[in-house]
């Protein structure tokens, strides 16, 4: 296993382009590849990602619904309000022979829920904003996720607020686990980024019903 993970990692790296340009009040950062390899390794061990539909919500660049598809989704819907990642996420797609199996959907995720059905998604990955700069923004991806009743969902939260998330899960159904507490690099990529690289502490999180 750790062949294929040391490999899946250096392909997200080396195929799969960072965001550029991001948005500050969208929180647009990079999902690490250590992150997106937990999450669906998570679900990979457990038996569930194989033949299954996926969704990457807040997707960015596809890093998630990507690494999913190369580990035995079947397939996988990513959405992201930023057009800009269109072409790139289905350029690498079919860089990898993918792009039959990926859907980008360009929508804000408060009109999204029309376009993905209740119980049609199995998993959902997803690294949201932490809600720094939008607060209420990570409350937001999580009641969507729920909204759509998958299986499972992973997400990485901002460590420190693993009671609050614990009550809202549970007000649609869903337990929380604490899959392990990680840290996120965050790269000078924006104005009022201050040194060359900080350090976030993140919880790694599953949804389940």
């Amino acid at each position: 296993m750790m062949t294929k993970d040391v490999g899946l990692k250096i392909l997200l790296e080396k195929e799969i382009p960072k965001i550029k340009n991001p948005i500050k009040s969208l929180e647009q950062y990079t999902t690490p590849s250590e992150l997106v390899l937990e999450m669906v390794e998570h679900s990979y061990l457990s038996g569930i990602l194989n033949d299954s539909t996926t969704m990457d919500l807040g997707a960015g660049t596809c890093r998630i619904a990507i690494a999913s598809l190369i580990m035995g989704a079947t397939k996988s819907i990513a959405i992201d309000i930023d057009n800009r990642f269109s072409s790139e996420c289905l350029r690498s797609a079919l860089k990898l022979g993918l792009k039959d199996r990926l859907l980008f959907l360009n929508a804000h995720i408060k009109n999204g829920a029309g376009l993905v059905r209740e119980r049609s998604i199995d998993i959902v990955f997803m690294n949201p904003p932490f809600g720094v700069w939008n607060r209420g923004a990570d409350r937001e991806f999580l009641e969507f996720s729920f909204s759509r009743l998958p299986r499972r969902i992973y997400s990485i939260l901002k460590t420190g607020n693993i009671s609050y998330h614990t009550k809202l899960s549970s007000k649609w159904g869903y337990k929380l686990k604490l899959i392990a507490t990680r840290e996120f690099p965050i790269p000078a990529s924006m104005p009022h980024h201050r040194s060359r690289m900080k350090k976030v502490k993140v919880d790694v999180v599953l949804f389940e019903r």
